[in-house]
């Protein structure tokens, strides 16, 4: 171990092999690299080899690879390995480039070196072209014939590996514009989730010192599926990041370890009505004009946020909300929906919950369950 990191060789060798940080997660698909190299290095040996026995002339060329077959020691082993490496050189490239799009490593901090792979995988390509043209080889007349064909193969490839990646990280960048920048309008149906989610556990919050707002959401682990679902919507409407929320570990009450799922969108200054409408004197509560956004969208969220199925009815956790807040939400229950539901307590001093009459749970079932994921359908009995 003393050689290996006094010698100015030896140690470069050693802190690529023996002792490279590696992350603790990673997996043999991480060997494909390693493994084209091994490729490449038996391609230029063979080649090289065959290629002293070879004879380029019309008159010679099935000779001498008879020759090679027959008269050299373990020729045979080294035409067929060259033959042979060659396709697993083309598999091991199309599975590296398969591991790549799968972990995303065309993103940031990753852009450079995959355009290099791209660059170098063109060249791949135009040298396996120019290989093609050894003289004499039935092989040689059938890659001829099939590469320029291809060639429409390629430029969807390329636009593909490299083109698209480009696109995607410029679209992230733009979607990560200061929140001072970031403003509307946004469609009804975002407007429905977040009304319909600060309904139940979501919040705003105001950022950048009061210049814009987020949203926050958050659920208890066995409800991940919907957070999940929730995030979706936001990442892939680029209203946050793409990354899967993780389930972390909070300390509850009297010391019990809770599992928790969390995710906030990006900040937006033209969040700020949402977070004025919700909140006054930093107390959340129900707006005046609820009605107007309590969509069958909304209200599907706020079921699969907050609902519990109670006997044949429904119950909604308003916990935090005052019996004003609890009258205006039956109000617009009824008005928009012509549902019937109840103010009950909660058990607690000023604490309520709205509980949906069973009579009405038929015209519920109707208007949201399209919008209900699988996991929470029990909700609807």
């Amino acid at each position: 171990m003393r050689l290996l990191k006094t010698n100015v060789l030896l140690r470069l060798l050693n802190s690529y092999i023996v002792d490279s940080p590696q992350p603790a997660n990673i997996s043999y698909l991480w060997n494909f690299g390693s493994l084209l190299g091994t490729c490449l290095i038996i391609q230029i040996l063979s080649g090289v080899f065959l290629a002293m026995h070879y004879q380029p002339h019309v008159d010679f060329a099935f000779n001498s690879v008879e020759h090679i077959m027959r008269d050299v020691n373990a020729g045979w082993i080294l035409r067929y390995t060259h033959a042979n490496v060659a396709s697993f050189f083309f598999i091991f490239v199309y599975a590296h480039i398969a591991r790549g799009l799968y972990y995303s490593s065309y993103k940031s901090p990753r852009i450079l070196v995959w355009s290099i792979g791209v660059i170098i995988l063109i060249l791949m390509m135009a040298i396996a072209f120019l290989g093609y043209v050894l003289p004499y080889g039935q092989m040689s007349l059938w890659g001829l014939i099939v590469e320029p064909q291809m060639f429409s193969f390629y430029l969807i490839l390329f636009h593909f590996l490299f083109i698209t990646p480009i696109y995607s990280n410029i679209k992230s960048k733009v979607s990560r514009l200061k929140g001072i920048y970031r403003v509307g309008p946004h469609n009804i149906d975002i407007l429905s989730i977040i009304f319909g989610s600060l309904l139940g556990d979501a919040h705003a919050e105001k950022r950048l010192t009061g210049v814009g707002t987020r949203i926050s959401f958050y659920q208890e682990a066995v409800h991940v599926e919907y957070l999940l679902h929730l995030h979706n919507i936001f990442s892939e409407s680029g209203y946050c990041n793409t990354k899967t929320p993780n389930i972390t570990t909070r300390l509850g009450a009297k010391g019990k370890v809770r599992k928790v799922v969390r995710f906030s969108t990006w900040t937006y200054t033209s969040f700020n009505w949402i977070h004025d409408l919700w909140y006054k004197d930093k107390i959340k509560c129900v707006p005046n004009c609820i009605d107007q956004y309590l969509t069958p969208l909304a209200l599907a969220i706020w079921i699969m946020d907050d609902g519990a199925k109670v006997g044949n009815g429904l119950k909604l956790s308003t916990n935090s909300f005052s019996y004003k807040d609890c009258l205006l939400l039956i109000k617009a229950l009824h008005e928009n929906f012509n549902i019937k539901a109840s103010i009950q307590s909660a058990g607690s001093k000023h604490q309520y919950i709205i509980y949906i009459w069973k009579e009405s749970m038929d015209d519920l079932r109707n208007i949201v369950y399209q919008y209900i994921i699988p996991e929470m359908k029990y909700k609807l009995n």
